[in-house]
């Protein structure tokens, strides 16, 4: 369980300043013994607890309890929201929950600040990821802040709602259904020129060409699609193979040199030695190729995107870099799976599959940088030989 640091409280964020000990429990017992506020609080559907000014912990209802599978409420006093479900901003913030420069764009921490400032209620959307879960789970919430007096102080009771699920629908049919569409009617649009203007046989050659590639397309799309779901499942099976570094990389490279989204784009293969090593072929091409797409989603037109590769002992580093730089708000949530960076065409898919199939699958692990002049570096770290593939 979280524990805040010892010292002057620091913040980057939210403020910092706790209730003292005997504070904090004179203010549940006081809550407690108002019958009319417990049933209130157990009436709630969703998970739900009871804040004081500094945002931290005097109670929870059953349904948190059973969530949380906690047993003594007293040993979740004192500690506040993030810190409870063991967000991973509250584990770096300076002190606790709300006060990483991370948490700005939290929705939780932000409805219960703007709570505590106007007294009225608030809701709003946050995303998650904890350290609760094997694959730093991330998962949606929809939390709503409630100004109440008990005995005369102000108290904030917030109730939480999953809703992953919405979301991974909304972005099955923002994303998914909007790219799928978009390439049958490039589909369509080449078929109906084969059939009227294919008189001259080298515009037929080019354009059955793209007909094959944008096929091609889809069918990445729809497999891309059935894996990710099959892999949140925890039901994706792992086919390990012998792989060279440097020839994964230029497959992957090829593979996106004539996507839609690499026009007018420059790939380049930068250093990378013949590293041989094993793991699942097509899963790896696949989380190169959600990174290497996002990225080239990121560039501009005339821009370039690289993929490299590194010998790194007993595990290969493999790297997608491109100039741009992600601004705080997005590196803060880069691997959730609803974030988008962009409206309404925006992808939280690449990152969060890429994740989630790296660590949980491939047995390693994904980081980024990105800050000037370097721009954004992408790079998984795989090991050379595998165990048995960890499970959910």
């Amino acid at each position: 369980m979280y524990r805040h640091h010892v010292g002057p409280a620091r913040t980057y964020y939210a403020p910092a300043g706790r209730a003292d000990p005997d504070e904090l429990h004179a203010a549940r017992r006081e809550f407690i013994s108002n019958r009319l506020a417990v049933t209130l609080l157990e009436a709630i559907p969703d998970l739900a607890l009871v804040l004081n000014s500094q945002r931290q912990i005097i109670a929870v209802n059953s349904v948190l309890l059973e969530a949380m599978g906690v047993e003594d409420p007293e040993s979740l006093v004192g500690l506040r929201p993030g810190e409870l479900i063991e967000c991973v901003n509250a584990e770096g913030a300076p002190d606790g929950c709300g006060t990483s420069a991370c948490c700005e764009p939290c929705g939780a921490v932000n409805a219960i600040l703007e709570c505590l400032a106007t007294q009225r209620a608030c809701t709003r959307e946050c995303r998650i990821r904890t350290r609760r879960y094997r694959d730093g789970g991330a998962f949606d919430l929809e939390v709503r802040a409630t100004f109440v007096l008990v005995g005369g102080s102000g108290l904030t009771i917030v109730a939480m709602r999953d809703i992953s699920s919405e979301k991974r629908r909304d972005v099955l049919e923002r994303v998914f259904f909007h790219d799928v569409l978009n390439t049958v009617t490039g589909i369509i649009a080449i078929a109906e020129l084969l059939k009227t203007d294919a008189e001259d046989p080298a515009q037929a050659d080019e354009l059955r060409r793209d007909l094959v590639q944008l096929t091609e397309q889809i069918t990445e799309e729809i497999v891309a699609q059935r894996e990710l779901l099959s892999a949140e499942r925890g039901d994706l099976k792992v086919q390990l193979a012998p792989v060279l570094a440097d020839q994964l990389l230029s497959s992957v490279a090829s593979l996106y040199r004539n996507h839609t989204v690499a026009r007018d784009k420059t790939i380049g293969l930068g250093c990378c030695p013949q590293i041989a090593f094993e793991t699942d072929p097509a899963l790896a091409r696949r989380v190169l190729g959600n990174l290497l797409k996002n990225a080239l989603e990121a560039t501009p037109r005339g821009g370039a995107v690289d993929l490299s590769g590194e010998d790194r002992g007993d595990q290969v580093a493999l790297s997608v870099h491109n100039a741009e730089v992600m601004p705080p708000e997005v590196r803060s949530q880069v691997f959730l799976r609803s974030f988008s960076t962009k409206s309404p065409a925006g992808r939280g898919i690449g990152t969060h599959s890429a994740k989630l199939l790296t660590e949980r699958y491939l047995g390693g692990s994904i980081s980024f940088t990105s800050q000037e002049p370097d721009g954004t570096v992408f790079t998984i770290c795989l090991p050379k030989t595998r165990p048995q593939p960890a499970m959910p």
